[in-house]
């Protein structure tokens, strides 16, 4: 199941990759994620591994995961396997003037048992994940544009 995002906001991408680029500061913005372990950090960033706690509808599960590519300021792609599914997601940031354009693409593989069940709940699920998707980025865009805002007023001051 493939799930796209995309959203603007008026920051740089240096502001923007400092919340995307750590996955311990996944839970700032990432509402199921409840806990983050870097197991262990590589230089320039591909091949870090990390754990995730992500918890929903009272029901948690972990995700391990690894930076499989990239580029400051640019994109930020991830592998995450867990025990009901695994997700290959990327990111990627477009500066267009004042503004930069966030996109995520993502690829969900549902495993043993859900992948039957997924046929039929697929859609509904998509959905849902594309719901939370633009609640999180909802999320990014407050956290980064309250950054510009306090150096704005801090500026006037």
């Amino acid at each position: 199941m493939r799930i796209l995002n995309t959203i603007e906001i008026k920051n740089t991408p240096e502001k923007i990759g400092y919340w995307l680029g750590d996955p311990s500061r996944a839970m700032e913005w990432m509402t199921s994620v409840t806990k983050t372990e870097i197991i262990k950090e590589v230089p320039g960033m591909v091949g870090t591994t990390f754990r995730e706690f992500v918890e929903e509808d009272g029901r948690g599960t972990e995700l391990r995961g690894v930076i499989t590519g990239f580029v400051p300021e640019k994109r930020l792609a991830v592998h995450l396997e867990g025990d009901f599914n695994s997700v290959d997601a990327s990111y990627t940031l477009e500066q267009k003037g004042e503004i930069t354009q966030v996109s995520q693409d993502a690829e969900v593989h549902f495993k043993g048992l859900l992948r039957v069940i997924s046929i039929v709940t697929g859609p509904i699920f998509k959905r849902k994940v594309t719901r939370q998707a633009q609640s999180e980025f909802a999320k990014l865009k407050e956290l980064c544009e309250r950054d510009v805002e306090y150096i704005q007023s801090s500026n006037n001051s």
